[in-house]
């Protein structure tokens, strides 16, 4: 609808429908914005339930908060180009993350000149991942590039990661970060330091290097410490893949989803299998019909125990004192199969690699 077209209620209800875009954007809550704002919370709250006028005041406040102009809040039928204004943010900071007094520059390596970052500077990479709220089990899709500063002082990283939801104006919406890649000498690793300056995120991607020189880096899986998009804002840790080939991941019965699915769950060698699920592998799929031999010989190196199946969130009811119940839920998380740590073992990369490897091998013929 154009402005001349709208009343004073719908225009108003356009305003509160960006806000609440800039808001999904970047990741926050009310209580979020309120505290990056600095509106009373139950002001803000009111506010968006159009029980309260937005003020100049508050408008200035919150395009502060947003980093953005007020053109960009008050005109209801201009683009959300969001995506593009943090670009250029992320671009213009293009600067070290860290002090080089708390870096052994010769075992830690910074300058893009050394060897070591061949086949990954000046290289984007597709990036895949699990939501971090629990009741999505989609896979995120992003990518995160690699670049050489101007003086060559240390690889600038940048990850654009699209969150899955759209804007009212049905545009994309993702969270930029930037940061830079440091590659240990002596642990064989590549540190991937992001920061998300608008959510006040800040997350840490590590993967096995490896000397390229004239090859080109295919994938690695990672680990990945960030903060989750839930309520909560818990801390998280997750696998996540880099890859060179775009993988198919929004098509739940395409190969890329449910291969892709599988290498970013935390299991390790030994793997637990319900009946239930087992049973559905045997069942005719034309997703899994050249996988029947395989699946019906595993059965014959499977053993069968019974496991107790407890819901921690329904025994925490139990009338007894919280020191006892605390106790007790801590003994019984010990001796469940729950994981320590999860390593990317060497034969993850090795079957990522292949299957890659090999999709993009039959599609160059």
């Amino acid at each position: 609808m154009e402005f001349k077209d709208m009343s004073e209620s719908e225009y108003g209800k356009a305003v509160l429908e960006r806000i609440s875009a800039f808001m999904t954007h970047l990741g926050l809550k009310q209580l979020d914005l309120a505290n990056l704002s600095g509106i009373g919370q139950s002001t803000l709250s009111k506010i968006m339930k159009g029980e309260m006028k937005l003020t100049l005041q508050h408008i200035f406040k919150l395009c502060k908060a947003f980093k953005i102009d007020p053109e960009d809040l008050l005109s209801p039928n201009k683009d959300i180009n969001l995506a593009s204004n943090d670009n250029q943010s992320v671009d213009n900071a293009e600067k070290s993350l860290l002090n080089k007094k708390y870096l052994n520059e010769q075992i830690l390596i910074r300058d893009t000149t050394h060897p070591i970052f061949k086949g990954y500077i000046n290289n984007t990479f597709y990036f895949y991942c699990y939501p971090t709220v629990s009741s999505e089990s989609n896979l995120l899709e992003g990518e995160l590039s690699f670049a050489e500063t101007q003086n060559k002082d240390f690889c600038f990283a940048k990850l654009k990661l699209f969150t899955g939801q759209v804007s009212p104006s049905k545009e994309p919406i993702y969270k930029l970060y930037s940061g830079e890649l440091i590659t240990s000498l002596t642990m064989g690793t590549c540190y991937c330091i992001l920061v998300n300056s608008g959510i006040g995120e800040i997350c840490c991607i590590n993967f096995k290097h490896t000397f390229l020189f004239n090859q080109e880096l295919i994938c690695r899986v990672g680990a990945m410490i960030s903060t989750s998009s839930g309520g909560n804002k818990l801390p998280i840790m997750q696998r996540v893949l880099i890859s060179k080939n775009k993988l198919n991941v929004n098509e739940l019965n395409s190969p890329d989803y449910m291969f892709v699915r599988g290498q970013l769950k935390l299991n390790e060698s030994t793997m637990y299998i319900s009946d239930e699920n087992f049973s559905k592998l045997s069942v005719q799929n034309d997703l899994f019909v050249h996988l029947h031999d395989f699946f019906n010989e595993c059965d014959n190196y499977m053993e069968t125990r019974t496991y107790k199946i407890i819901d921690e969130s329904k025994i925490r009811d139990i009338p007894v004192q919280s020191d006892i119940k605390s106790q007790g839920i801590s003994i019984l998380r010990q001796y469940s199969t729950a994981l320590k740590y999860n390593k990317i073992s060497t034969k993850t990369e090795e079957f990522v690699f292949q299957y890659i490897n090999n999709k993009e091998n039959i599609e160059k013929i």
